[in-house]
């Protein structure tokens, strides 16, 4: 208990030591506890790894009055709910789009067109320079805004809106004019 108010007097404090002793004592923990909503190690990681980043980020600290491991706890309940809440719309709405009819003929070429789809989608996202793919990557393809992927990669909110558009000017002319209007449709759905 007493260790636990020392890293949340220095974390109110901005230091970066209480962060990682922060990190240390509770990483292991909260991946288990995340992994038990989850169900999957590596999104599990991932989970708490972007928790730990915003928490940074945000530096909410000053807010917690019930201790620090039931604030980190229940944050991270919260974090995983919204995940799992994302993950069952982005389900719900590629099955919405593969199943327009009831079983039709028609159906099995459907399918085989998205999946061509997808496949030429997937190859034009790895010609992209390299910078380019990841801030598209945190910004349609993980739901994040132009800022916190500026803050997320450590680089200025123009250089996301300059890596953007050239990630846009470079797959509309990669792609057929179909795959690259279901791409923005699914980036404006969102």
């Amino acid at each position: 208990m007493k260790e636990e108010q020392i890293i949340l007097k220095g974390l109110q404090q901005g230091s970066e030591q209480a962060y990682k002793d922060l990190f240390t004592a509770y990483f292991s923990d909260l991946v288990l506890y995340a992994n038990h909503f989850i169900k999957n190690q590596a999104a599990a990681e991932d989970i708490v790894q972007d928790f730990f980043i915003t928490l940074w980020f945000e530096k909410k600290f000053s807010n917690i009055e019930n201790g620090l491991e039931s604030y980190l706890y229940r944050s991270l309940h919260n974090t995983c709910l919204n995940h799992l809440r994302n993950e069952q719309r982005k389900q719900e709405k590629l099955l919405h789009m593969t199943i327009e009819k009831d079983s039709s003929p028609t159906l099995t070429t459907e399918l085989e067109d998205k999946e061509r789809e997808y496949n030429q989608l997937y190859q034009a996202l790895h010609k992209l320079p390299e910078q380019c793919k990841q801030v598209f990557t945190l910004c349609c393809l993980q739901d994040m805004k132009y800022q916190e992927a500026a803050d997320y990669l450590g680089i200025s909110i123009n250089t996301v809106r300059t890596q953007m558009g050239r990630a846009y000017k470079i797959l509309r002319n990669s792609l057929d004019s179909k795959s690259f209007l279901n791409l923005l449709f699914l980036r404006f759905l969102k």
